[in-house]
């Protein structure tokens, strides 16, 4: 009977986790915004101050020859130095389109940067210096699920 009870729980969690952690795409992500050049806005520096910070829930962001504002579908953080004057420079914003987390030179409105370009899919994940996502907790949690089951039914046994 309690084991039951068990899988029936597992069974009430992995049926609604998937719609927590994956949003509605007709809403825009939510993400810090917020830039620094050369350490002119601490806040948005690493390490990072979210109560001092804007966060901008349900993100909109103009498309290129498009008229309006389009939910925003990823969080980036820019870090990076200007090889031109070796400026620093750190951007925390919502953006529509996949700028696939890297590191090395790369352009950035128009500039030669060398730094890292961190790009994420959740709401808030442009805080921290890595990102997590919640599809890596719900993996992990797949993975520990037999083992506890096995557990929980050797103990009831």
């Amino acid at each position: 009977m309690a084991v039951i009870r068990m899988l029936n729980y597992y069974l009430v969690i992995f049926i609604f986790l998937p719609v927590v952690v994956y949003r509605s795409s007709a809403s825009g992500i939510s993400c810090y915004v917020c830039s620094s050049k050369n350490g002119s806005d601490i806040n948005c520096d690493d390490p990072f101050h979210p109560a001092h910070s804007t966060f901008a829930e349900d993100c909109h962001v103009p498309k290129e020859r498009h008229i309006g504002q389009f939910p925003a579908n990823f969080c980036v953080k820019i870090i990076g130095t200007s090889a031109s004057t070796g400026e620093s420079l750190m951007i925390r914003t919502c953006v529509l389109e996949n700028m696939d987390s890297q590191c090395g030179v790369f352009k950035f409105g128009g500039e030669q940067l060398t730094g890292c370009i961190l790009t994420c899919t959740y709401d808030g994940c442009n805080h921290s210096p890595r990102p997590v996502s919640p599809l890596s907790l719900m993996i992990l949690v797949l993975l520990l699920l037999p083992s506890s089951l096995a557990a929980l039914t050797h103990q009831l046994l």
